[in-house]
Order: structure tokens, then sequence, then C-alpha cells
């Protein structure tokens, strides 16, 4: 019986070949897309799952009230750790995370710059990262040991054994020496934290002071704890308060500082862009991934079925002789999934091989490292798939055409006209209106991140180059930053006589990367004061292309304006002054100070947010003589900002690394570009347009294969009546006309609800942005025009070709 089945439906799919090979490409496409893409998801979902115990492990969350805002961070002050471990007996293990980089040598003649992690001890009894030499419980135990990756080895070690061996680091002002004495399989892709070199946090003693590492007010890096039970966390956030109320004696206000535990499950998918110093991914763009390739499959669905039941005509004698021969209903029933099964399996089959074609294109695009792996999960969601798409598209056929009664369709009076089959037309519109659904807001998405590209900054970004300087590191801040801003004014005084450079800034901070430090200080009224800083040397403003909006620029002298400030006009706005200049900073802890320019509004992070009260200062002494509230946002080390005269980018890039190679010959020498770091902020959301337009394309494509077969159809099921009609002089425009009014119907009613639709979803996504553009009118309705113009050429060209057949043949009796 199953083999009789297996033919029967072989032969009619072989049979009617276009229809069948319409069907394999729209579910081979909608497959390949949706495999791609819900695998992908699966494996967002499961980042970090691959350690044991994680129900148990936390990321402590920290929270600062000020003005009855609840300003939150996962950076955390040091000695939270230890004070968890101390207070609390439900706290198995805790561990500190601070990253870091250093110059690090690979050879007597060649540095590079390492990235490192300072942990506590007990990291790897928290995190189960693969040991393959070394044990979890020793390997972090002394200041001078560190745990390295496979990949790490194989760079500094070749394929030689590492442990026991030596890596020198510049830690502070030397070079230290450390032992390797623990090895790490390459870390999973799917964790959230990634790393190089494990080191332990005693380290943390060459650059913070000791009163840095016992001051609640100070924060640096993640913490996170193991409880012994993840039901413990409830007791734990119960007992912060008091454990607060403890440590700050004095200066403890009520509610006012406090801390969370989130569980590590929770920390990759977030909407919060402050994700710590883990790697995120925003929960939406996986909902609206997932939603795409529903749609996409929804459509090719939809091909599937409304194909089917314009074939009825031509399967319903077939149905009607099977019944008088005593086939029941769910034998037929059966025989049309069969075959709904077999075109599905194929195209999953070929799906398979388009996703993997497409699996670099999809990393390159998100950036991520996808492999296709087919484990249990994977395989209960294609097999999910199959049934899914055999339910969908091959259900109604097979319960419609099975239920057709022998006698009706025997006699020949069966009438399935395109006209008269609300359901078809039903599906179709429903095509048409997710294929303008996608278009339209590819449309705005487009639009919007045009906008963003070409705002104006209120800054020049253009042949702008940033050049890292390497940092000078030390237990006090403030020595640390003026020292390394004087190793950053080598550099600047060496590229000062270039004819390729037209100027020359020093600078903490970069541009829309939330990279501006926050701050804080409390006002003479006593009310808290929050904005942004910045630390600049050199020519910064005039390398930037600021314009001062009064006063004047900084001295580029190192040393001058060593006691001044230059704030922008949201801060003198704040500050209700209407001439700011030779103004202070209303707080009498602040060193003597005036501020001698305020510079025009430009936008110092991204177009998400917008414009914060900023200042600009050159002395970081008397900066911090001021604030009670500081947030380090970026690394400390400063950066030397070149603006280029040339369009000859080699030659001054070149220029660059030998200016580079005389003043630090030892240092590695890396750069980026301005423009590129202000794109960067947006790639999220280009990616996620890129993603919707692609979609748009694919389901385009499917509804055009679709309206093809189903003008194909129901031309075909009415030559007869075409006949007639030319018979009795009717033209062939007018014949055409007839077809492409009831499929210019259902491609209005898909634009008269995709477009406004589309508006609608889309005012969620675009309300992130604090700079908003709206595609214009016209926009809309030249898509809307164009939908019905591609309507029109389909259906025309099926129509034209019913239209030239000599009324003889279609009139023929059988």
């Amino acid at each position: 019986m199953w083999k009789n089945y297996l033919k029967i439906a072989i032969r009619n799919l072989s049979k009617n070949k276009l229809h069948t090979g319409i069907n394999l490409v729209g579910l081979t496409l909608g497959l390949g897309v949706s495999i791609l893409i819900f695998f992908f998801v699966q494996f967002e979902v499961s980042f970090d799952d691959f350690h044991t115990e994680s129900d148990q492990i936390f990321r402590v969350e920290r929270h600062q009230f000020e003005d009855g805002e609840d300003q939150t961070s996962f950076s955390t002050p040091i000695i939270t750790a230890p004070t968890f471990e101390s207070e609390f007996s439900q706290v198995a293990y805790t561990t500190r995370m601070i990253g870091g980089s250093a110059q690090a040598y690979l050879d007597e003649e060649t540095t590079q710059n390492q990235k490192y992690l300072m942990v506590g001890p007990d990291f790897l009894e928290i995190f189960s990262f693969n040991l393959l030499q070394g044990t979890k419980e020793q390997v972090l135990q002394d200041k001078f040991a560190v745990v390295i990756t496979e990949e790490v080895s194989k760079k500094y070690f070749g394929d030689a054994n590492p442990i026991g061996k030596s890596i020198r680091m510049k830690m502070g002002d030397n070079y230290e020496e450390y032992q390797v004495t623990g090895l790490l399989e390459n870390l999973p892709a799917n964790s959230s934290m990634q790393f190089e070199i494990l080191m332990n946090d005693q380290n943390l003693d060459f650059s913070i002071t000791e009163e840095g590492q016992n001051n609640w007010f100070q924060v640096y890096g993640d913490t996170y704890v193991k409880l012994n039970s993840p039901s413990d966390k409830a007791s734990v956030e119960a007992g912060v308060e008091s454990m607060m109320k403890k440590v700050l004696g004095e200066k403890y206000k009520e509610g006012n500082y406090l801390f969370t535990l989130q569980p590590i499950a929770e920390m990759h998918l977030t909407d919060n862009p402050n994700s710590g110093m883990v790697e995120s991914t925003r929960p939406t763009l996986l909902w609206i991934l997932a939603g795409i390739a529903f749609l996409i499959l929804l459509i090719a669905c939809i091909n599937f079925t409304t194909m089917a039941i314009g074939r009825s005509t031509t399967r319903a004698k077939e149905v009607g002789v099977r019944k008088t021969m005593g086939a029941e209903f769910g034998q037929l029933v059966f025989q049309f999934l069969t075959e709904a099964f077999l075109t599905t399996i194929s195209a999953l089959v070929l799906g398979l091989i388009l996703a993997e074609v497409l699996v670099p294109t999809f990393n390159n695009l998100f950036e991520k490292e996808l492999v296709l792996i087919y484990g249990p999960i994977q395989i209960f969601i294609l097999v999910g798939l199959v049934i899914l798409i055999t339910a969908m598209a091959g259900a109604y056929p097979a319960f419609f055409m099975s239920s057709l009664r022998p006698i009706q369709v025997l006699k020949g009076n069966l009438s399935i006209r395109f006209g008269k089959q609300a359901l078809r037309k039903g599906l179709v519109a429903f095509q048409f209106f997710i294929s303008f659904l996608l278009i339209a807001s590819t449309l705005i998405m487009v639009n919007q991140m045009k906008a963003i590209r070409t705002y104006d900054l209120g800054f020049d970004q253009e042949m702008v180059v940033i050049v890292d300087v390497p940092d000078v590191p030390s237990t006090s801040f403030v020595k640390s930053i003026t020292e390394s801003f004087q190793e950053a004014e080598l550099y600047r005084q060496a590229l000062l006589g270039r004819s390729e450079v037209q100027s020359v800034g020093i600078s903490i901070a970069t541009y829309g990367d939330n990279s501006f430090w926050d701050a804080g200080f409390p006002t003479n009224d006593d009310e808290q004061f929050n904005f942004r800083v910045n630390f600049v040397g050199g020519d910064y403003i005039k390398a930037m292309g600021l314009e001062m909006a009064a006063g004047r620029d900084f001295n580029p002298d190192p040393g001058s304006d060593s006691s001044s400030f230059i704030i922008n006009e949201t801060f003198a706005k704040a500050m209700k002054w209407d001439d700011p200049l030779g103004e202070m900073m209303p707080n009498t802890r602040f060193n003597p100070h005036q501020i001698i320019g305020v510079v025009k509004d430009f936008h110092h992070n991204s177009l998400y947010k917008e414009i914060e009260p900023v200042v600009l200062a050159k002395s970081p002494e008397t900066f911090f003589s001021g604030i009670n509230m500081l947030m380090i946002s970026s690394t400390t080390n400063p950066k030397v900002l070149v603006k280029g005269n040339g369009t000859d980018f080699e030659a001054f890039r070149n220029m660059l690394e030998s200016e580079w190679e005389r003043v630090y010959p030892l240092e590695a020498f890396s750069f980026s570009f301005m423009d590129q770091t202000v794109e960067d902020q947006y790639k999220s959301d280009e990616r996620l347009g890129k993603m919707v337009f692609m979609a748009a394309g694919i389901a385009i494509l499917i509804a055009a294969m679709g309206l093809f077969a189903m003008a194909a159809l129901s031309i075909a099921g009415r030559t007869k009546e075409i006949g007639i009609r030319k018979v009795l002089g009717a033209s062939s425009f007018s014949i055409s006309w007839m077809f492409n009014k009831e499929f210019l119907m259902i491609t209005v009613a898909g634009v008269l609800v995709g477009l406004p639709l589309s508006l609608y979803l889309m005012q969620t996504w675009i309300a992130q942005f604090a700079i908003k553009s709206w595609p214009s009118w016209l926009n809309f309705a030249v898509l809307g025009v164009a939908g019905i113009v591609f309507t029109l050429l389909i259906v025309s060209a099926q129509s034209y070709r019913a239209t030239q057949m000599n009324p003889v043949k279609t009139l023929k009796d059988e």
C-alpha cells in the first residue's frame, strides 16, 4: 500500500512539472532562509548554557538612585566580590572580571597588544570552561600565573607544551614575567565571555590604589557570584540593603545604593545597551528574524495551497473515479498529504544545501560564528518544519479534494473558477500583504539609516585617523592620565611638522561609541548634576572641526589652561548661564578654575540618544577635585586624532606608522577611522535592514511565482470562455483586462493593508533614535504603483498568450 501511495505521488508530481517546480523552488528558498534563521535563533538562545549549574551563577548589577532615577550598571566596585562572600553564607564562590590590555613580547624584536582578564582564583570553579592542562583549584592562585587558550598558546609557543613557559607583559612601568599554569580549550562560540588570557586579580595593584580597591563609589569591571542554590537569590537580594548600611556607615542613604543579581541566562539576550563586559544580542532582533522566517515559509505554503486548489478541476475526476472504485476518505487524504510530504522533503534537502551556502554571508553580515551543526535540537527543528509545512501546505487541499462528491465531479458540474474562490483570493492577497509589508519596512529602514549617515553630527569625521597610544599604568588615576598624555604628546609633536597633517589632537574618548565618561557633582543647592566629560590635549577642537559658540579654544601647549574648562551649549542651558565665560562650577569642592569657551552642540554619542551636557578638560586633577560620581565607559589610554590634508591614504598611513616606529620603536601600531567608529554604532540596525531587504526580495520572488502559476491556472480553466468571447467579437485587450481586474483587486488589497501596517509596526523600531526620518508619502505611492504594474505585467503576459490561441482549437469538444 505504501509503495502504491509513493508511486502515484511521484507520477502526479512529475506529470505537472511547472507547478511542482514552482512549489519546489518556493519551498527551497523559504526553507533555506528559515533553516538559517531558526538555527541562528537557537544558537543565540543557547549562549552560556554549557556552564554546569548555570542556574546558580549570577552577575551583580549595581543600582544608584539619583533624583529618583535608577542609574543601573554592571560595573561594580572591586570590593563587591569579597564583601558578598563574607556577608552571605549562601554565596559559594565569587570572582571579579576586569578587562585590560598590555604590550607583550612575541620575540626580542616584536611586541603586540595583548588583551587579558583579571579574575579571582575561583573563576574556573564558577564557569565551566574546559581546562585541558592544570587543575582549576590551583592554576590562578599565584599573582604571576596565567591561563591561556589554545589559540594564544599557538601564537606564543607554536606546537610546544606551554605549561611552565613564560609570557612577558608590561604591567606598570616594567615588563613582568608570567608563568603559564593552565591551558584552556578554545572558548565555545556561544560564550558571552570571550578572552585570551586569564590572570589573578592581585595584579590590580599595578593600576589601582588600595584605597580605590576598597572604595564603594569607584567601579571597575563585573562581579559574579555562584550561590549554593538558585533559590538563594531572593534571600541574598533581601539582605543587600542591610549589608550596604553596614559597609557605608554614615554615607549610607536608605534605598539609594543597592545591588541585585542577574542570572547568567539573561546576560546575552538583553535590550540594555550597557551590557557590561559580555557580548549581547537584542532579543527583539531574534523575534524579528524568526517572524521573517515564518512569513517567508507562509508565502511558500500559500503558493502550494493555492496551486493545489487551482488544479482541482484536473484532479476532480481522479478523485471521483477512485471514490467510485471504493477509495475511502482517509486514503485519499493520505495520498494528497504524501505528495505534499515528498515535495517538502525534497525542498528540505535543497534548502539545507542552500543554507550551507548562505552561512558565510550570514556570518559576515551579523559578525557571528554560526556553524550548522545537526544535533538533537537541530534535528527536532527540521522534523518540526517538515511536519508544519506538510500540514500547512497540504492539509487544506487534501481535505478539500477528498471531500468532493463523485456524482458531481463525474457529471462535470464542478465549478471552481478563480473569481468564485474567495479562499484563493484571500491567500494570494495575503501573499501580497506580506510582500508589501516587508518592502515598506525596508523602505522605512533604508530612509532612516540614510538620514543617520548624512546627519550633521557637529564635527568633521572625514580623513580623521584615531591612533591608540600606550597608556602609563599607575596606582594614581591622575598620574596615569597625565603621564599617558605626555606620551601621546611626543607622537603629536612628531606629526606636527609633516605636510600631510592638517592638525593633531589628543583625546581619551572618541565619538558615537558611548566613550565619553559619565560624571556628576552636587550643586550648591544639593542637587545632583550629571554630565559627560572628555580629557583632551593639543589641537583637539581644531582636529575634530568643532565650532566655538563663544570664548576661545584651549592653548595646545602642554601644561597651559590646566585650570580651564570648555563646555557645550547644552551644559550652559542646563546651568541657565546666559554668559558662561568666566563662570565656575556651582560647587566649592572644585579647585580654582574657569570656563573659557563654549562649543556648539555636537553628538558625542550615537544618534540613539539626545545631546547631553559635556565638559572638555585638560587637567584631571582640577576636574576630579569637585566630582562625586565617575563612570568610566571606555579605556583610559589616550588617542591621537590626526586630521589629514590629502586624499592619498596609503601614503598618509605609511607616514603615521613610520613616525610611530621612530617615537615608540617597541610598541605595536594600531589605528582606526573616525567615520568607521561612528558608523559602527549602527551596525545592528544596518544588518537588520539588510536582512529585511533580502527577506522582501525572497518574498517578492516567491509571490511572483505564485501569481504566475495562479494566473496560468485561472486562464487554463477558462479557455473555452475566452474562445467564445473572441468568436463574439471581444478584443484581446478586453479579455486581458477581465483577468487583470481580478488580480489587481487582490494587489490593491495587499497594498492598502500592508503599507499602513508597516508604518504602525515600524514606529517602535524608529522610536529608538533621537533623530527620526520617515519617507514621504510619494515614496509609498511609488511603491504601490510599482506593485500594480508588477501584477499587470505578470497577468498580462499569461492572458495575452491565451487570447492568441485559435478559438477553433479551444472550442473543440473532447
